[in-house]
């Protein structure tokens, strides 16, 4: 089933721009990280914990993100969330001290993680939000393939302010944008909707969501050491990886195309094979053109095969409350996966890696599956 048609096409085109705004930093995580550790004199260490308070931030405010939608409306929560992620950014430009970037980049994590769920929101409660998140993962894909080739030179040429001048820049819109994705908003926010329902399916999907990205998570990062163990050059095994970005965002837009056509569950079960294909071509096939056919699949695969699974939660969540957990369910598979993972390739096997990512993403597809909602009467 289908939720409702309650947000306004321009409502989702606006919640898109914003979110993949909302998200340009941790699109290009790894460009910022080297920023941190040499423009700013941090080292490795010291940048890794900027970037890891920079995604609390995120988490948090995602955390936070229903409870005040509960009280106030979309509009004004999004506008005071994009002044705190703004001031962040332009704050951390005014003092180099360790502790106090450390807060900015916090403070401005906090008004990130509120925008993009109040946007995952919106996309939730579209006409066809499989296609609204596919089109966000796709500009999100756009946004880190140019950032993580231009940030770089720009930091190196005009000075490192410019990326949070540029990181600002990008957001200002969505002070006009507010009231347009406002529209979408299901109902008039008061005391008596401070409560936030708890619906088992819409717990359950988000629970599978979780799961889903924890065993995502638990093989991506690894996909070099993987390639470096099969006796690849470092450069076929770069190339692997950029082409596999160009993968992602094919998946992210052929979801786009046949979200509409492909029933939910056929979506799920066929980028489930995808994933297996990719997942085994990395575990057993020896040979570059094995790897990065298995790297491409599985970047293919995540994208698609997430698209299905958000819009079987939008189906759910009718009235689009707690959808807004979804950046903090993602975000926290994002953050337990290479942990699990890393633990299982150092002291198990790679086999054991790829077992437990297709032992997660199954269970999260059976769950998603079995947790469809009934047709609304």
């Amino acid at each position: 089933s289908t939720p409702p048609a309650s947000t306004p096409p321009a409502s989702t085109w606006a919640a898109i721009y914003l979110g993949v705004a909302a998200a340009t930093l941790p699109a290009v995580l790894p460009v910022m990280v080297g920023v941190f550790a040499d423009r700013f004199g941090y080292g490795v260490a010291g940048a890794g914990t900027i970037a890891a308070l920079n995604m609390g931030g995120i988490l948090a405010g995602s955390l936070l993100c229903p409870l005040i939608t509960a009280r106030f409306g979309w509009t004004v929560v999004i506008r005071a969330a994009l002044a705190v992620m703004i001031a962040g950014n332009l704050l951390t430009m005014l003092d180099g001290h360790y502790g106090y970037v450390a807060a900015t980049r916090l403070l401005s994590g906090l008004g990130e993680g509120v925008v993009g769920g109040i946007c995952y929101a919106a996309m939730g409660r579209s006409a066809r939000p499989e296609r609204s998140i596919s089109i966000y993962f796709a500009g999100q894909s756009v946004v880190g393939m140019v950032g993580m080739g231009s940030f770089g030179w720009i930091a190196a040429s005009l000075g490192w302010p410019w990326l949070f001048l540029i990181l600002s820049a990008i957001a200002l819109p969505g002070f006009w944008l507010a009231a347009v994705i406002g529209r979408a908003q299901p109902a008039p926010a008061g005391p008596r909707r401070g409560r936030l329902s708890a619906n088992p399916l819409v717990i359950g999907a988000l629970a599978c969501i979780l799961v889903y990205f924890i065993g995502m998570a638990s093989l991506w990062p690894f996909l070099e050491r993987i390639g470096i163990g099969k006796g690849l050059s470092p450069g076929t095994v770069a190339f692997a990886l950029s082409a596999s970005a160009f993968g992602g965002l094919a998946g992210s837009l052929v979801a786009s195309v046949v979200a509409g056509r492909l029933p939910r569950t056929a979506g799920l079960l066929s980028g489930l094979c995808l994933l297996v294909a990719g997942a085994g071509g990395l575990t057993f096939l020896p040979g570059t053109a094995p790897f990065i056919l298995s790297v491409s699949l599985f970047a293919f695969a995540w994208p698609f095969q997430y698209a299905f699974q958000f819009g079987l939660l939008a189906s759910a969540d009718r009235d689009g409350r707690l959808i807004a957990l979804t950046p903090a369910m993602t975000g926290g598979g994002l953050a337990i996966g290479p942990a699990i993972g890393g633990l299982l390739l150092q002291n198990l096997s790679l086999g054991a890696v790829t077992a437990f990512c297709l032992l997660c993403v199954t269970a999260a597809v059976a769950g998603t599956i079995s947790l469809r909602p009934r047709p609304a009467d």
